[in-house]
């Protein structure tokens, strides 16, 4: 059978520095793409690693063909994270041919500009590709926030009338790297007196070398081995979200070989909580979310003739364990911040937790101020099926008053395990006991020998079980906590909850049972139980819940409740709710409505409600203010990091994944909640998109905002009349795919399939001039083009033309 011929113009592929003649085709016969140099994005095993121009070469596999690869040194490789074995032909002419790697292979597709590789994870160095993924984050623009509240209540009480109002600002100054936040509260009073109060000012910035966090400010210390303490001065601490997701977890690492492209599919209580496809050879899985912290995980291994093989990993967690290697700390220092005695007294602290193997967790930390030394250790331990146990000490040493010495210990440990045979989760089970002599820093800053010390707590329990029940489709939850104190004193508090839905109808039981807090009745011991129903109503295709609640206390009190609830607008961005109560030993009835509202702008609401001698009327709002050298954005209130898009003045344009955001009369919006350290995604809705504008691509990948960073997501915007031209040569010929045609500026369209030629134009009528190469000849003619009076059809100019011969 007789070779295929491809005529050549047919491979004029933009973007590359060569053209080709029919002689070049038979580079095809075995590869897709011609040899040369391309601007693409590398990706290997679905990391992107950077984007640049590469130069493509053909090298010979082991099969003999020639298949076309990245030419690049070993070093080069290398400096994307890989670590071949040696080849037979390391750098042959200066390109290392990874052709010759097992189950090594890649793929260049042009139209994405994507060079593809999948290798087995046993060749990538982890380490540098983590130091790749750094170079990606992106600490953002300059910025100015200012975050706003505002509330207001009337109150009206047996005749008589009163207002009080509260408001407060957050602001927050971004500049590279660097943070500055202000928090300050204002409050007027029923007595009409205002009171304004700076509550917090802070100057933080990432230290990527560290993955950590500096700060510098109002602060409040590590509570992770001793109690947290509020203090004015520095503190440095890990940042976990700087950490990959496989380091970000305790959780065990999945090891196996497959022996071809396989299928690693992860079970844990029944649920599928991984499914990845894996190349060839060994594989270690650490980037998984489990759905709890106990029950062991079922691996099964599919290969692609269909053999199987299943092993099981065992795992408990809690939450202080690290992966093996890891380390985690804390280290603040300044004044304490305080209202007793102990005020302005210098402290230190330090808390360090690395993860000693897969299994095995050790912490150890001191605390050291003026008239006060404590020093701590711990560890904590995953012991598979029979749960995850963490225990520390602490040793603190007091001088009270200045003159009277303590020094007591502390001892603490708890205990976590989900038993897979009834599906119970066991979250928590602790206890922890303190010497007579043992004084937390702040018990010894604060303490008065005047004051009878006999309270001072000896032992806590805590106890928490969730049962799944009827087919995982309810739970019961019951918790407990306990306090023992020095005196004999005892606290007791015991919640028990039922939580479960048919037919789409929710319902639930509490039980809460108080021991030792005294009531208003002068009681030692309460309860209280509760019931509560929601119902979906589907009215028009919006959900209204009706929903009852009933309760009584000790006291046989008993309070019903009965209301509505739902949403409105288009996406749902309204709320509103009604209800009606009546109770009984004269409480008598009370109700209220309320409403809200969240905009492109701001959020506001407004509620009133009554009861036997009271009337309320409150209503609130509170959003963003957002400049930076782009100009000012009004929006509901920002979380901590976020995009600007830019649409270059155009309104009106959705956000997909911003909630009601909408870009305003600059083209600027903004899109709250990005994940910092992590890949973001901004999509744009198209069909919110005017009928004069294109934008090229509507989503704009991986953006790696470092913490607090304002990304600005720079959308390419064209204005202008959109034609969807036919083209023919002058004597009647196609022009073939691939041509070139331009308008004078350095814009370049492409003729595509069918002769078709998509362009925006400025102006009604112009010219266009189109290029091609066909048989080592360049070609070239002029369309005229001219639209005026003609109507579009869904936003586009369709039209057939000649080209003409330029004269």
């Amino acid at each position: 059978m007789a070779d295929d011929y491809y005529p050549a113009s047919l491979f004029n592929i933009p973007g590359s520095n060569s053209q080709l003649t029919n002689e070049d085709v038979n580079v095809f016969k075995e590869n897709d793409n011609a040899p040369g140099k391309y601007k693409v994005t590398l990706v290997i095993n679905n990391n992107k690693i950077t984007t640049k121009e590469i130069d493509f070469v053909l090298k010979k596999n082991k099969a003999g063909n020639e298949k076309l690869i990245p030419c690049f040194s070993r070093e080069e490789w290398e400096n994307t994270g890989l670590d071949f074995p040696s080849s037979d032909n390391d750098d042959t002419g200066g390109c290392f041919n990874i052709n010759d790697i097992e189950y090594t292979h890649g793929y260049l597709d042009l139209n994405t500009r994507i060079y593809a590789l999948t290798t087995p994870q046993s060749y990538i160095n982890k380490d540098k590709l983590e130091a790749l993924e750094q170079e990606n984050w992106d600490n953002g623009i300059p910025a100015l926030f200012v975050n706003y509240l505002f509330s207001a209540v009337n109150r009206q009480h047996s005749g008589e009338t009163k207002d009080s109002y509260y408001g407060n600002i957050q602001t927050r100054v971004n500049l590279g790297a660097w943070r500055y936040q202000n928090y300050s509260t204002w409050m007027n009073d029923d007595n009409n007196r205002n009171k304004w109060k700076n509550i917090s000012n802070t100057l933080s910035r990432n230290i990527n070398s560290l993955k950590s966090e500096f700060t510098v400010g109002n602060l409040y210390s590590s509570s992770q081995l001793f109690d947290s303490v509020k203090f004015r001065g520095i503190r440095l601490t890990t940042d976990r979200s700087m950490d990959p997701v496989s380091k970000t977890n305790y959780v065990p690492s999945i090891s196996g070989m497959a022996n071809s492209e396989a299928v690693v599919t992860v079970v844990q209580n029944g649920e599928i909580i991984l499914r990845q496809s894996v190349p060839a050879g060994p594989f270690n899985l650490t980037e998984y979310y489990p759905m709890s912290n106990g029950g062991n995980l079922y691996v099964n291994v599919k290969e692609t003739d269909g053999s199987e093989k299943n092993f099981i990993v065992p795992f408990s967690s809690i939450s202080t364990l690290e992966k093996k290697g890891n380390m985690r700390y804390s280290i603040s220092g300044g004044t304490y911040d305080s209202n007793n005695k102990g005020n302005g007294k210098k402290i230190n602290q330090a808390e360090i937790f690395y993860g000693l193997t897969d299994f095995v967790t050790v912490f150890g930390g001191a605390f050291v101020a003026k008239d006060y030394q404590s020093g701590g250790i711990g560890a904590a331990f995953n012991f598979g099926a029979f749960g995850a146990i963490t225990a520390d000490i602490l040793h603190a040493k007091a001088t009270l008053n200045h003159d009277k010495a303590s020094a007591g210990n502390a001892f603490r440990v708890n205990y976590s395990k989900r038993i897979e045979a009834t599906n119970t989760s066991v979250s928590l089970v602790g206890y922890r006991h303190f010497d007579a002599k043992f004084y937390r820093f702040e018990d010894a800053m604060s303490y008065d020998e005047n004051r009878n010390d006999h309270n001072k707590l000896k032992n806590e329990y805590t106890l928490s079980l969730n049962q799944p029940v009827f087919s995982g489709n309810s739970s019961l939850n019951l918790s407990t906590v306990i306090y023992e104190y020095t005196s004999g004193k005892r606290q007791k508090s015991y919640n028990a909850g039922f939580n479960s839905s048919f037919n789409k109808m929710n319902y639930g039981i509490y039980y809460n049972y108080y021991q030792g807090t005294r009531t208003e009745n002068g009681k030692n011991n309460t309860y209280n139980v509760s019931m509560n129903l929601n119902i979906p109503l589907n009215i028009k295709d919006n959900t209204i819940w009706a929903n009852y609640n009933i309760s009584s206390d000790a006291d046989h009190q008993i309070l019903q409740t009965a209301g509505l609830s739902g949403n409105y607008g288009d996406n749902q961005q309204g709320s509103w709710d009604i209800y009606q109560s009546q109770g009984n030993k004269g409480t008598g009835n009370s109700g209220g409505l309320s409403s809200s509202y969240r905009s492109q702008y701001a959020s506001v609401n407004a509620g009133y409600s009554y009861s036997k001698n009271n009337k309320n009327l409150s209503y609130g709002m509170n959003g963003s203010l957002l400049a930076t050298q782009y100009g000012v954005v009004a929006a509901p209130a920002l979380q901590n990091t976020n995009a600007l898009v830019l649409t270059k003045d155009t309104a009106g344009v959705g956000i997909i994944n911003g909630q009601s955001a909408q870009t305003n009369n600059s083209g600027l919006a903004v899109v709250s909640g990005m994940t910092p350290y992590r890949k973001n995604n901004i999509v744009i809705d198209t069909q919110t998109i005017p009928g004069d504008t294109e934008i090229e691509n509507n989503i704009i990948n991986d953006i790696v905002p470092t913490k607090g960073a304002l990304i600005l997501a720079d959308f390419n915007v064209k204005k202008g009349y959109k034609l969807l031209i036919t083209l023919k040569t002058p004597d009647n010929k196609e022009i073939p795919l691939g041509a070139k045609a331009t308008m004078g500026g350095d814009t370049e369209y492409l003729v595509s399939n069918f002769n078709t030629l998509y362009f925006i134009a400025d102006k009604e009528k112009g010219d266009i001039r189109v290029t091609w190469k066909q048989d080592g000849n360049m070609q070239q003619c002029i369309i005229r083009y001219d639209i005026t009076g003609t109507l579009p059809t869904n936003g586009i100019y369709i039209t057939k033309l000649n080209c003409q011969r330029e004269i």
